[in-house]
């Protein structure tokens, strides 16, 4: 079976973009984090320490999310479309690059869920280790606060569990639909079962 380029529409390609925009975005932002936290323990520039908290914050569990996201809506844009183009492409089957960026054996939302309940997972430990303390000093305010931010973080993580449980199946299926329409090498199917984030599929969450 012959590996040729399956037409993908504008709004797979716009999606690239976004995709590229926010990994550039991202790097510059990593990038001034970085150079704020070092330039103020250097003592080169004096940066207010709300900017630093919220640059480093918005770093480390902002945009990780972000890019994830972007990469899914890029992802299953192209997988649909590959999926319904297979009919127009007989004997043919997607380029590896496609195959890679479009049909890997883990569901495109997967990373993002894993990454989600990893959030939930800190934010409740987090905030529920803190609560106790502002209700002893009676903060009531900040407890108000830190149990709105609890329920948000068990909230999101009862989601995540489900989400990854749900995309698992359904990247068994699509796993099943692809096999059944293309005839891959042993080594595309190699980089196919290759992760977003090293995180699998999340199959054995949903068996």
């Amino acid at each position: 079976m012959d590996a040729s380029e399956f037409p993908l529409s504008a709004r797979v390609r716009g999606a690239r973009l976004r995709l590229v925009a926010t990994g550039v975005a991202g790097g510059v932002l990593a990038a001034a984090t970085v150079a704020s936290v070092a330039g103020d323990a250097a003592g080169w520039v004096s940066v207010p320490r709300p900017v630093q908290a919220g640059l480093v914050l918005v770093t480390l569990f902002v945009l990780p999310v972000v890019w994830v996201g972007a990469h899914a809506a890029w992802a299953l844009r192209g997988r649909a479309e590959l999926f319904a183009a297979a009919g127009e492409h007989p004997r043919r089957r997607p380029t590896d690059r496609q195959l890679v960026g479009h049909l890997r054996d883990e569901h495109p939302l997967t990373p993002l869920w894993w990454m989600l309940s990893v959030l939930g997972g800190l934010g409740t430990l987090c905030l529920g280790v803190a609560l106790p303390f502002a209700l002893a000093d009676g903060a009531v305010l900040a407890g108000v606060l830190l149990g709105a931010g609890l329920a948000v973080s068990l909230a999101t993580l009862a989601l995540s569990v489900s989400g990854i449980r749900r995309s698992g199946r359904r990247g068994s299926e699509d796993r099943r639909r692809r096999t059944e329409l293309w005839s891959l090498p042993s080594a595309v199917e190699r980089r196919l079962a290759v992760s977003l984030l090293g995180t699998g599929d999340g199959g054995h969450l949903g068996t």
